[in-house]
């Protein structure tokens, strides 16, 4: 099993418009990409300032399903049309629950 966190925050100028259309298509990925097990997907509270804007934990089988969902065109045109125009900064972890640290 490998878990895979994401999170993002976006720029100063993103609109309401671009947020929305980043949401539904963040939505539509696990739908449009084999191997994902599971996978939710929310914006922040805003409960504690510094936060990032959106958050993605999705779950793969392995390393495997992980990188080709990764690669996959669904994934890669997401980062290509939402993130990459609208990130102010971005972080990532993949771990395996299974193993305690």
């Amino acid at each position: 099993m490998l878990t895979h966190i994401w999170s993002m925050s976006f720029t100063d100028e993103t609109t309401t418009a671009q947020r929305e259309a980043f949401l539904s298509a963040m939505a539509e990925l696990p739908r449009r990409i084999d191997g994902v097990q599971s996978f939710r997907s929310g914006t922040d509270l805003g409960l504690n300032p510094g936060n990032s804007d959106v958050v993605i934990v999705a779950e793969f089988a392995d390393a495997d399903d992980w990188r080709a969902y990764i690669e996959a065109p669904a994934h890669v045109a997401f980062v290509e049309q939402h993130v990459t125009p609208l990130c102010a900064e971005w972080g990532a972890i993949q771990f395996d629950p299974a193993v305690l640290a």
